[in-house]
């Protein structure tokens, strides 16, 4: 059967495929190389660039054929293998081929993207940190000249920004100043602190940023989220979401510019070592003079720790809890010389103190072992794995400067803080330190079995405890650690660091979900200002008052006098003897009351007694295990609890069948004793009074410790926070009390005759040694000594206050003459440094420029503390005014033994260098001329004859003689004349 086809006319038939031989194929392609070279050489110059593109695109092996089949298709196009099915309209190759070259173009552009949220901080800062010379340099010039005058330019370069300031917010297209180096360099040389490296949209006016520093600075709580909506409605705008993260990345930049500049103001000084702030923060401290008295402690510090300023690690999510830490990459310092690095703190990390941690064998030499354990316990102790940093170990000087920070991390206050920190201050002050701390008397223990202890000792390093911290501990702990009874401590009470948590803990806020970064910037920002503009603002204040403080406890000199002829006590020593007796006799009911010295006789039976527990214990065991392995007791696998019960109880028997054995060898018993035995009856009746004798002693010890207390806080002038703070350790402390009572009371109930029970209440009603009754059975006698009189104690307590406030004064009168000297020649010395830079003589342009910018900012440098000299002045005379020759300060400067210097200002070949004259810089003249307190003058020495140095010299004596005017502004101010008449 056949089947008839018509052909339609308007159906194209498929083209027949030929297969060509290899020489016609090489024929065919060398005929169209040759149409080739003769179509190019008519091409236009854009047809040429789009064949080359051809050409490369085909001659591309890193494209997948799979996912760009076009390549292929272009490939055999181009070399003739393939046809080009074309319209007479034409553009369909033309078209397919720009399909696949932008799809080319997208795959050769699209590379791996392998940033993340994590690490856009650091890139950032990264950005930042490759201009940060330009900046600074731009900074410095802004702070010296302010903005630059506006050149006429045709192409002038613009930035499209909004601008932020304190009352108005507005864009702008801000002119960028050329040769700065950078658009954030150009922008900060304007005043304007850019959020964004490289294409900032919101700027803000370095005003409006150091408004919130210091605003902040003041009240911790006034946060930048807070700070923005304020600027909003200001502005009369709503506020805007991300506004915050634009000021905070602004305001990061404007402190790391203020930490540079100053760096840089201090290497020109010469003040740039890692220590230098520490060791100089206080003048009256550290700025030691020549021929000053010599001093028990050198100086003293307090230090403590706080959990307040907390700060929550951030951790990504996990199946079984919080993850790991998702928190942004941030490696910027902020600590700017207050923070001991890490690495120094972990170096006294739990290795190193497992054999020096105080222990029970050690006790006797540590009365406050059984009430303060937490040296110990933090050893081991974890803090909650929510938190990074669970608070900051801080170390100030008596005045309340700032000497160390140290950042807790995830722990308490464990050793390794306080001992890295007297490590620092061993290092840099050296001997006769006085170290206050809340447990001052168990860290002693710890310091000197370290391996700081030879350095401690040798440099005679004491610890101490607060005067408030004291008074919780027990009496034993006060009579060798107490303010009131340490040599050459004064009225100094070492609780600086309560008083300055008490405000920083406002920063708790601000810490606690903020970065390790901006934590650590806070902190430092905040002490730093505090130290500067509330410390020493404040330092002739504290100096005055601990003056009148300790001459108002002297009036009561006479009467105190007269208390101690009514006494009989000749002089102060017999109380310093008594102190030594009470020590004494509380060490002894110490260790009795610890007393563990048994006679054979005692331990013999004391066995006996075990042995016939351990049979009972046997034998109940052994009945258990009877009635376990019975048909009616359910099934356990294995060996079950009585079982397990049972060979412990016959492990405990053995050991004690030994004992009982080696004892009845030392006391050569034949035959072993039983209860109605004449020697066990004996060794028991001695055993129970042994035990009765401690239980006595341990109460004895309570008791007389809390009425001793009692006396300190029913004294007139006890504040009425130390009375509550006395109550409350008191009240924790009677829980011991009861506890030894009823020790008492099970022990007196078995000795022969049995004694009395104690009434806990009546205990505890007891103010007076007379009414506790039961001393009478005591062998120590506490009753009939001398000291334990009330009467007695309350004399000698007020005499060893008149001790500290003479020695409060003798410390007062160096420390005022250091604060007066140094206020002299710091002023000297910079404003002879600044004199230095201001000079342009044998200087080029730009280093004379490079200089009076410095020259600005050393001003800027001096002023944050001279602003405060002239009411220090002020409060000294006062002081002097008022109470005349009671006040034995020496307001007149004198010689330091380490003076303020540094090196040569500028870099110039042409620079001056103002250290060549004399290492005792500055203020010479006038140290040199003026003689006694009568303020006479000396001739100057007339050695040097250059201009420069005899300008110096007058201003050295100017500046002497503005220092010796200060205190006659006073006097004329209150009667109502001036210096001019």
């Amino acid at each position: 059967m056949s089947v008839a086809t018509t052909e339609d006319p308007c159906v194209v038939p498929p083209a027949k495929k030929v297969r060509m031989g290899a020489r016609a194929m090489e024929e065919y392609q060398d005929a169209r190389a040759i149409t080739r070279r003769e179509n190019w050489e008519v091409m236009s110059v854009t047809n040429r660039q789009n064949l080359q593109a051809l050409q490369d695109l085909a001659a591309d092996n890193t494209l997948d054929p799979a996912n760009f089949p076009g390549v292929n298709a272009v490939d055999g196009v181009l070399n003739g293998t393939e046809q080009a099915l074309i319209s007479h309209a034409g553009g369909e190759v033309g078209d397919t081929l720009e399909d696949i070259i932008e799809l080319t173009e997208r795959a050769r552009t699209r590379c791996k993207d392998t940033r993340t949220r994590r690490d856009r901080t650091q890139r950032r800062n990264n950005v930042f940190l490759v201009q940060m010379p330009d900046i600074v340099k731009a900074y410095s010039g802004f702070r010296a000249w302010g903005k630059p005058v506006e050149e006429e330019d045709d192409d002038p370069e613009l930035l499209h920004v909004l601008v932020m300031d304190l009352f108005t917010e507005h864009s702008e297209n801000v002119v960028l100043p050329k040769g700065c180096g950078g658009l954030s360099a150009a922008l900060v040389r304007l005043g304007l602190v850019p959020s964004a490296p490289w294409t900032p949209s919101v700027v803000f006016t370095m005003a409006t940023l150091d408004l919130y520093r210091v605003s902040h600075a003041r009240c911790p709580q006034f946060s930048i989220y807070a700070f923005t909506k304020t600027l909003a409605d200001l502005h009369g705008v709503p506020p805007r979401s991300t506004m915050h993260q634009h000021f905070s990345i602004a305001f990061d930049l404007y402190l790391d510019l203020r930490r540079r500049t100053e760096t840089q103001v201090l290497r020109s000084l010469g003040r740039d070592s890692p220590a230098w702030r520490m060791k100089n923060c206080c003048p009256a401290c550290t700025y030691k003079l020549e021929g000053e008295d010599q001093l028990i402690f050198s100086m003293l510090v307090t230090m403590d720790g706080n959990d307040s300023l907390k700060r929550v690690l951030r951790r990504g999510p996990d199946a079984d809890g919080p993850g790991d830490s998702n928190e942004r990459y941030d490696d910027r310092d902020a600590s700017d010389g207050y923070y001991l690095p890490r690495e120094k703190v972990d170096e006294w990390a739990r290795k190193r103190l497992a054999d020096v941690l105080p222990t029970d064998d050690n006790g006797e030499e540590n009365p406050c072992k059984e009430r303060w354990k937490n040296m110990v316990n933090d050893v081991t102790a974890k803090m909650w794995g929510i938190f990074d940093e669970t608070g900051i170990f801080l170390c100030l000087c008596r005045h309340g400067f700032a000497l160390v920070l140290v950042d807790m991390l995830r722990s308490g206050e464990l050793s390794k803080y306080p001992l890295a920190v007297v490590e620092h201050l061993l290092k840099h002050f050296g001997v006769d330190l006085g170290v206050g701390y809340d447990i001052g008397c168990h860290f002693c223990t710890t310091l000197d079995k370290s391996e700081l202890g030879p350095e401690a000792r040798e440099s005679r390093l004491r610890c101490l405890v607060g005067a408030f911290h004291g008074h919780a501990h027990n009496r034993l702990c006060q009579v060798c650690f107490l303010a009131l009874y340490v040599k050459g401590l004064g009225i100094e009470d070492l609780e600086g660091c309560e008083r300055r948590f008490s405000r920083s803990n406002a920063l708790a806020g601000c810490c606690r979900r903020a970065s390790r970064f901006h934590r650590q910037q806070e902190i430092t920002a905040y002490f730093k200002h505090t130290d500067d503009f509330d410390v020493y603002a404040n330092l002739a204040t504290f100096l005055c008052s601990n003056y009148e403080q300790a001459l108002k406890i002297l009036d009561d000199e006479g009467i105190v006098r007269r208390m101690m002829w009514e006494e009989d006590v000749v002089d102060g020593s017999e109380f310093v003897q008594a102190l030594a007796d009470e020590k004494a006799y509380l060490q002894e009911l110490y260790k009795s009351s610890k007393n563990t010295v048994e006679t054979p006789a005692t331990r013999y039976v004391a066995a006996l007694d075990d042995d016939s527990a351990n049979a009972t214990k046997v034998a109940q065991c052994r009945a258990a295990v009877r009635q376990a392995q019975s048909d009616a007791a359910a099934f356990t696998p294995g060996k079950g609890k009585a079982d397990i019960a049972l060979r412990h109880a016959l492990e405990k028997r053995e050991r004690t069948a030994t004992v009982l054995a080696d004892l009845e060898r030392e006391l050569n018993v034949t035959t072993r004793w039983t209860v109605d035995h004449p020697s066990y009856m004996a060794a028991q009746k001695e055993a129970r009074w042994l035990e009765y004798q401690r239980a006595l002693d341990r109460l004895e010890l309570l008791v007389v410790e809390r009425l001793f207390e009692l006396t300190k806080m029913n004294q007139s002038g006890t504040g009425y926070k130390m009375r509550k703070h006395i109550a409350k350790s008191l009240q924790a402390r009677s829980k011991a009390v009861r506890n030894a009572v009823a020790k008492y009371n099970a022990a007196a109930a078995t000795v022969t005759p049995p004694r009395d029970p104690v009434d806990i209440e009546k205990v505890l009603e007891y103010a007076f040694l007379a009414d506790f009754d039961l001393l009478r059975h005591s062998h120590h006698g506490v009753d009939q000594q001398y000291w334990a009189r009330p009467a007695y104690r309350s004399v000698m307590n007020r005499w060893f206050r008149l001790e500290r406030a003479h020695e409060e004064i003798k410390r007062l009168d160096i420390e005022i003459r250091r604060f007066v000297t140094w206020m002299r020649d710091e002023g000297a010395f910079l404003r002879k440094r600044e004199a230095a830079l201001r000079r342009t003589e044998g200087k080029t342009e730009e280093q004379a420029e490079a200089d009076h910018e410095l020259a600005v900012l050393l001003e800027e440098y001096r002023m944050r503390r001279e602003r405060f000299e002239q009411s220090h002045m002020m409060r000294l005379w006062a002081l002097k005014r008022k109470w005349g020759d009671r006040c034995t300060a020496s307001l007149t400067p004198g010689v330091p033994l380490v003076p303020a210097s540094g090196p040569a200002v500028g870099g110039g070949e042409g620079d001056m260098n103002v250290d060549e004259e004399t290492p005792r810089e500055p203020g010479l003249a006038g140290a040199e001329e003026l003689s006694t307190e009568e303020g006479e003058r000396k001739a100057p020495d007339d050695d040097d004859d250059s201009d420069a140095e005899g300008d110096d010299a007058h201003d050295e004596q100017v500046s002497e003689m503005l220092f010796r005017l200060t205190g006659l502004g006073i006097d004329a101010e209150e009667r109502g004349e001036s210096i001019a008449e």
